[in-house]
């Protein structure tokens, strides 16, 4: 590869630029404040690579989406500050896009693991030389065979922005139809829609989770953890295990809803409501079973509920702010005020609600399968 790129020392000596880069698998190269929140950076970026758009950039450091390291090319910037950690190079002879779609695939994996060391304090960074890597060994075809790949890559990941696209514009408009269904039902406006007003913990039993390994990879039953709720469902490859439950009560039935009482201040009181039946599911430590005692309340009306802005706000407003994590209890959560209307009005918001769950599910399928085209794609244009 060496014989078709260059690499990049230059300084950002005259502070060109004061965007302080970081490498995203999923997102490229990035803002440190807008991926982080924060810069992590030095303050003084003056000793930093100068990289401008076009350019590539290596992250040795490896994580579970990317194993051995991310190589991305600079896109939404002219120009950002890289640490000296990072090996940068520009194309030379050589397609750029054509260059971006192979490091896409796995297929430099097997060289870098051939030349490659865990650093010596295990941090998560690979020892590789500038040296090493550009001896890595790439099959560049003729320039229109390069063209041909790059147009095939391009055109794929405009079908997957797109369909991102849409999937973010859908998930807006099915929070305005959430919230209308339910603020139509809730507003005193329409006196003929009767409105009760209960404390949550007057409607539902609210427990606990048992404590378990939530890292363990086998075991007679699965466990839930916080990263169980995922996009507000229940995702059962991100689950511990646990081999004996001495308690049926911390098994979960259909209906319940799991709830994050300590999470980030963002992310506390996210939800997600168990759907499927005889599933072995353990609750797990870190989250709240919320499992309804009260018939006048159905639980995918409550679901919704607690995911309205509203009520949202009132959880983050009556959490314990923490250093690294905020936390709810019991007795404050109980004290939340749930407004619902009668079960045939909550069956029709339901209705309305499942519907449109169904067309983003097929939505967000197509995208998923489009990624799975992008990448047998990818794993077979390239030799």
């Amino acid at each position: 590869m060496g014989r078709n790129v260059k690499r990049i020392r230059r300084k950002n000596k005259n502070l060109e630029t004061n965007i302080p880069l970081t490498i995203s698998a999923q997102f490229g190269l990035v803002d440190q404040r807008d991926f982080f929140g924060r810069v992590v950076a030095s303050e003084n970026l003056a000793n930093y690579i100068l990289l401008k758009r076009g350019e590539f950039a290596y992250n040795k450091s490896y994580s579970k989406e990317a194993p051995y390291g991310s190589i991305k090319r600079l896109e939404k910037y002219n120009e950002g500050a890289l640490s000296t950690l990072y090996i940068a190079f520009t194309p030379e002879n050589i397609n750029s896009d054509f260059l971006k779609a192979f490091f896409d695939t796995t297929k430099w994996y097997s060289h870098i693991v051939q030349v490659s060391t865990e650093g010596a304090r295990n941090h998560g960074l690979l020892n590789i030389s500038p040296q090493d890597f550009f001896e890595m060994s790439i099959t560049i075809p003729k320039s229109d065979e390069q063209n041909n790949i790059s147009r095939i890559y391009n055109l794929m990941n405009s079908l997957l922005s797109l369909q991102q696209r849409k999937l973010e514009l859908e998930n807006k408009l099915k929070k305005q139809i959430a919230f209308y269904l339910y603020s139509f039902t809730l507003t005193p406006n329409f006196k003929h829609i009767e409105v009760k007003n209960k404390k949550l913990g007057d409607i539902v039993d609210i427990s606990n989770g048992i404590m378990g390994d939530s890292q363990k990879k086998s075991g007679n039953f699965k466990l839930t953890r916080i990263e169980t709720i995922s996009n507000g469902k229940i995702d059962l490859s991100r689950t511990g295990y646990i081999d004996q439950v001495s308690d049926e009560k911390k098994f979960l039935e259909v209906g319940d809803i799991l709830y994050s009482n300590i999470n980030s201040l963002t992310h506390i009181g996210k939800n997600a409501i168990v759907k499927e039946k005889h599933l072995p599911l353990v609750h797990g430590i870190n989250l709240f079973r919320l499992h309804i005692t009260n018939n006048q309340i159905t639980p995918n009306y409550l679901h919704g509920l607690l995911n309205l802005p509203k009520y949202k706000w009132w959880v983050k407003s009556h959490a314990n702010p923490a250093v690294n994590q905020a936390s709810i209890n019991k007795t404050e959560l109980s004290s939340l005020v749930i407004k619902y209307p009668d079960l045939d009005i909550q069956n029709q918001i339901n209705n309305i609600n499942y519907s449109f769950a169904q067309y983003w599910d097929i939505q967000y399928s197509k995208k998923e399968s489009l990624c799975q085209l992008k990448q047998f794609l990818l794993q077979n244009l390239f030799i």
